[in-house]
């Protein structure tokens, strides 16, 4: 499982298909009445990418780097991390219990939250807005003697979580966006490319099986 990204080219065409699945056992009783087992939290997706033109010449060009990219995964056998056409940022907000100084990031589904699992990491201040650049200034929260501009930081790892430097206040609240990916796989071990053009080349159908979790 690597976390290598699946290239970015500029032949991708816009019928990019993407159909989530579960796992869900279903047994029906002799008067027809159903018992259902779910065996999967987080969908899977069937993934399918066109590319309208893969570029060829003896330098490093499109179809060089998707066949390499396929070689190198071994097909199947290997994941990797795919930046979704529009469906890689997240935006997410939290409050505050006085305590709590890590949370998962999520994606929202209508009223759906689903965990991501794969994000960019940064570091960033928590609410760099509030600073005071003129130290000799202070401005205190009540008798509890904490300057608003105080340097606590927010920090998003590659695997998904938000961890604070200090806790959020209980009733505070907090934003903070950023990018996620996708666990996928080739879906199958083989993949075809098509020579419509002298030096261009095309590929249809790019299969991939891909999850927001690690269930790859």
């Amino acid at each position: 499982m690597s976390d290598v990204l699946f290239p970015e080219l500029p032949g991708l065409e816009w019928d990019l298909t993407k159909a989530p699945s579960f796992n869900t056992k279903i047994m029906t009783s002799i008067n027809g009445r159903e018992l259902r087992a779910s065996y999967q939290a987080i969908p899977k997706y069937d993934i399918t990418l066109s590319f309208g033109f893969l570029r060829e010449s003896k330098g490093r060009t499109e179809l060089q780097q998707l066949e390499g990219f396929f070689l190198e995964r071994r097909g199947a056998f290997d994941s990797f991390l795919l930046k979704m056409p529009d469906d890689h940022q997240f935006d997410c907000t939290y409050i505050g219990d006085g305590y709590t100084s890590i949370f998962q990031l999520y994606k929202n589904m209508h009223t759906a939250q689903i965990p991501l699992s794969h994000s960019q990491s940064f570091s960033r201040p928590v609410n760099p807005l509030m600073w005071n650049k003129r130290p000799v200034k202070s401005m205190w929260d009540g008798n509890a003697q904490k300057p608003m501009w105080n340097k606590a930081t927010a920090g998003v790892t590659k695997n998904g979580q938000v961890i604070l430097s200090e806790p959020l206040e209980d009733g505070q609240t907090m934003s903070i966006s950023g990018t996620y990916y996708y666990r996928c796989r080739f879906k199958d071990d083989e993949q075809q490319y098509t020579n419509f053009m002298y030096k261009l080349w095309k590929a249809n159908k790019v299969q991939l099986v891909g999850s927001l979790g690690n269930k790859l």
